[in-house]
């Protein structure tokens, strides 16, 4: 009876781990650990805190069990479809989305309301692994421009929602994607430039409080109760631990 029990719950164990893999996992896990024993310290020994990590990590976890178990043909077919929604999405928000806080990013779908920039995050990445897969045996100059001008698309639109943090986050996964693929050093470090020349025209068109929020980046002091006060509490964290810290449960910031 014993030995049926064992063998059942290690066919469970096998089945639950298709698909994931294993050492990303551990690494994950090791991590996660880590940073919950640093939440714990610096939330000043918060058990409520932690599991709320914890709940959402679970969450996380369980979304991520999901996604492993649908086979990456299934995935390819679609990407296109979740590209093209997720776009059409975009551009109804540009249309007759709800503003909010002076932003146009919600669309009402039913009785609930989302950020279809939320489902971009997943969409375009899926986009462009399809169309890298699909043109894989010879990619050329051209198949890195549709590529480029299929992340353009969406983090143009995001952007001119606007929410810039989003748009930044759609088009770091797009460029990773485009990076992996194998684009040339010489494309990226043209692409270099011509980002640091374009940075002063486009300073002029960012709304007053994204320039603030870049501003407190650079000078936290100058809202020191405010957008910089986490940045002053980090310096001031960092600047009395030293390169050993305080230790575990010791810290006053």
């Amino acid at each position: 009876m014993a030995l049926e029990s064992s063998f059942t719950l290690r066919r469970v164990g096998t089945r639950l781990a298709e698909g994931i893999d294993q050492p990303l996992l551990l690494l994950l896990l090791t991590l996660s650990m880590l940073g919950f024993a640093a939440l714990y310290s610096a939330a000043n020994e918060s058990p409520a805190r932690v599991l709320n990590q914890l709940a959402s990590l679970g969450v996380a976890l369980s979304a991520m069990w999901i996604a492993a178990q649908i086979p990456p043909q299934t995935l390819m077919r679609l990407a296109v479809p979740a590209y093209i929604v997720g776009l059409a999405f975009l551009i109804a928000v540009a249309l007759f989305g709800d503003v909010v806080n002076g932003a146009r990013r919600w669309l009402h779908v039913g009785v609930t309301r989302f950020q279809p920039s939320e489902m971009m995050k997943l969409a375009l990445p899926l986009m462009l692994a399809w169309y890298f897969h699909k043109n894989e045996s010879a990619l050329r100059v051209r198949d890195f421009s549709i590529a480029a001008l299929l992340v353009a698309v969406p983090v143009a639109l995001i952007a001119r929602q606007p929410d810039l943090g989003t748009a930044a986050l759609v088009g770091a996964a797009g460029f990773y994607i485009i990076f992996f693929a194998g684009i040339s050093w010489r494309i990226l470090i043209g692409l270099a430039v011509l980002a640091a020349v374009s940075v002063f025209p486009l300073w002029n068109h960012l709304h007053d409080y994204q320039k603030k929020r870049i501003l407190t980046l650079l000078d936290p002091t100058t809202d020191p109760l405010g957008a910089g006060y986490h940045i002053i509490q980090s310096t001031i964290a960092v600047g009395s631990g030293g390169l050993s810290g305080k230790g575990w449960l010791n810290g006053t910031q």
